[in-house]
C-alpha cells in the first residue's frame, strides 16, 4: 500500500528550504519552554472531561484505566523520543511516518494529525465561550468562542518567542491550581466517597465499564504527541525535544493519579462522574459551594482552557507549514512573515475552526462531545501510524538512530495495541462520531490522488529541497 523511500535527507534539509525570502522557523525555545508547551498541550484535560470515566467503572476501575492510558502513553512518548531524535521535522508524525512508509504513509499521518487538532481547538474554543458566557451571561458564547481564535492567531502572529511564553505562564497557572486544590482538598477525602458507584466494588460495570471509561482516561494524556511539532523551533532539537516530552509525561502521569483521587474523593464518585465541571463540583459538595476553592478553581480553569486551545494553534499551524513546503499542499501555507511564523497556516485552520463555532448552536446535540470524538479519532489514526513506522525504521538496518530508548521495538508494539483498543472503544461509544472521522479521512484521501500525488511524487529528491516558493537560506536564531 505504501510507496517506501529513503528521505531521511530530504527532510532533514527541508528544514532549511526557504518559505518567505530564505527564511526558517525562530529557533528560540530551549527546554523550559518546550516543556510547558509539552504539559499545556493536556492540561485542561484535566479541569474538564476526564470525569465520565468514574460512571463508567467506579474510582477503583478508572485508575485501572488511567493505567492503562498511561502505558499507552508512556509506551508512544519512548518512540516519539527516539522518532523526534532521528528526523528533527515540524511535520512531527507525518515526518516520521514519511520517511517510513512513502509519500502516502506520510499523508495519511498528517491528515489524522489535523483532524485532531482543528476539531480539538474547536471543541475548546465552544467550551471557553460557553465558560465564559456562564460567568459573564451578557457574553454570547459564540463570540466569545470566536474571540479566542481571533486572540490567539494574532498571538501566534506576532511571534513564537512570545507565544511560548505565554503559553509556559498559562500552564504553570493551571498546574498550581491543581496543586493548591490537592493540598486543600486532601485532608477531607473520604473512602466512602471514592467508593460510591458500585459500593467499592473494583469493576461494577465489569469490563465493559472498564472499556468505556479507556477514552476518558486517555482524555487526562491526549495532546502530548503535539510537541514534535515544534522541533524546527527548539535549540537544540534532537537533545531538548526528547528530554520535553519525558518531562511532561511524567508531569502529567503525577497528575493523572492525583486529580480523580481529591475531585472523587472529596466530591464523591457519583456526583463528580456526571458533572460538566468536577472540581467546582467537588469542591461544592465537599466544602460548601460558597467556599473560596470553588470560585477560584473555576477561574482558573479557564487558563487550562486556553494553555490546551494555544498549543494547539502552534502544533496544527506547524503541521500546514511542513505539508505544504514538501509540496503536498500548495505553496502559500509555507510563507512565512516577518515574524518567522507560518501566516497562512495560521489564518486558514483559525476560519475553520471560527465556522464550526458558529455552527455549533445549529447542529443536534451537543456539538463538544461530537468534536472531541472526531479528534480523538483523528489522533488514533496518527498514532498507528507512528507506531507502524517506529516498527518499520527498527527493522530497516540502513536507518541510522541518534539514541535509542528503553524496550527496543516492543515499546512500539504495546502502543500500537494499546491504541487499537482505544479506537474500538470510541467506536463503541460514539459509532456515529467515527463514522464521520473516516469519511472525512476518505474524502482527503481523494485530495491527495488529485492534488497531492502528482506534484509530490512529480519531483526528484533534489527538486524537492528547492520548492517553488524560495531557495535554501540562513537560519533565524531568534525574534
Amino acid at each position: 500500500m505504501f510507496k517506501t523511500y529513503d528521505v531521511s535527507t530530504v527532510l532533514d534539509r527541508e528544514e532549511r528550504a526557504s518559505s518567505d525570502q530564505g527564511g526558517r522557523l525562530s529557533r528560540v525555545a530551549g527546554p523550559v519552554l518546550l516543556w510547558g508547551l509539552g504539559v499545556g498541550y493536556v492540561i485542561s484535560g484535566h479541569y474538564y472531561g476526564w470525569n465520565s470515566g468514574l460512571s463508567a467503572s467506579g474510582y477503583w476501575g478508572y485508575l485501572l484505566a488511567v493505567a492503562a492510558a498511561a502505558l499507552l502513553y508512556g509506551s508512544l512518548t519512548l518512540v516519539m523520543a527516539e522518532l523526534t531524535a532521528a528526523v528533527p521535522n515540524a511535520g512531527g508524525p507525518s515526518a516520521f511516518a514519511r520517511v517510513a512508509l512513502g509519500n502516502y504513509g506520510g499523508y495519511f499521518c498528517a491528515m489524522g494529525v489535523l483532524i485532531e487538532y482543528i476539531l480539538a481547538a474547536a471543541a475548546i474554543a465552544t467550551a471557553v465561550g460557553a465558560y465564559l458566557n456562564f460567568l459573564v451571561v451578557e457574553i454570547p458564547p459564540v463570540a466569545a468562542g470566536i474571540g479566542v481564535y481571533i486572540l490567539f492567531t494574532g498571538v501566534h502572529l506576532y511571534g513564537v518567542s512570545l507565544s511560548l511564553k505565554l503559553e509556559l505562564g498559562l500552564t504553570g497557572l493551571a498546574i498550581l491550581m491543581l496543586v493548591v486544590f490537592y493540598f486543600v482538598a486532601g485532608p477531607h477525602l473520604s473512602l466512602l466517597r471514592l467508593n460510591q458507584v458500585g459500593h467499592g466494588a473494583f469493576l461494577p460495570h465489569g469490563l465493559t465499564g472498564l472499556w468505556d471509561a479507556f477514552p476518558a482516561a486517555a482524555w487526562l494524556f491526549l495532546g502530548i504527541e503535539g510537541l514534535p511539532m515544534a522541533t524546527e523551533e527548539a535549540r537544540d532539537a534532537r537533545r531538548d525535544v526528547p528530554r520535553a516530552l519525558l518531562s511532561s509525561f511524567v508531569t502529567l502521569g503525577l497528575l493523572a493519579a492525583l486529580t480523580p483521587t481529591a475531585a472523587a474523593g472529596l466530591g464523591g464518585a457519583i456526583t463528580v462522574g456526571k458533572a460538566d465541571a468536577p472540581l467546582p463540583t467537588a469542591v461544592a459538595m465537599g466544602l460548601g459551594p460558597r467556599h473560596w476553592l470553588a470560585r477560584a478553581v473555576s477561574m482558573v480553569g479557564l487558563a487550562g482552557l486556553l494553555a490546551s486551545f494555544h498549543a494547539i494553534v502552534l502544533s496544527y499551524s506547524r503541521q500546514l507549514y511542513a505539508l505544504s513546503r514538501a509540496g503536498y499542499l500548495p505553496g502559500f501555507l509555507s510563507r512565512l512573515n516577518r515574524r518567522r511564523t507560518p501566516g497562512w497556516a495560521l489564518i486558514l485552520p483559525a476560519v475553520i475552526g471560527t465556522g464550526l463555532v458558529a455552527l455549533g448552536p445549529f447542529l443536534p446535540g451537543s456539538s463538544i462531545p461530537t468534536l472531541v470524538t472526531v479528534s480523538v479519532f483523528g489522533a488514533a489514526v496518527s498514532y498507528v501510524m507512528m507506531t507502524l513506522s517506529a516498527i518499520v525504521l527498527h527493522r530497516r538496518r540502513s536507518f541510522a538512530w541518534p539514541f535509542t530508548m528503553v524496550g527496543g521495538e516492543a515499546k512500539a508494539w504495546v502502543a500500537l495495541a494499546l491504541t487499537i483498543l482505544l479506537l474500538l472503544a470510541g467506536v463503541h461509544s460514539h459509532t456515529a462520531a467515527v463514522l464521520q472521522g473516516g469519511l472525512t479521512l476518505l474524502l482527503l484521501s481523494v485530495f491527495y490522488i488529485l492534488y497531492s500525488r502528482p506534484r509530490v511524487r512529480a519531483r526528484s529528491l533534489e527538486e524537492e529541497l528547492k520548492a517553488p516558493w524560495g531557495e535554501v537560506g540562513p537560519a533565524s536564531e531568534g525574534e
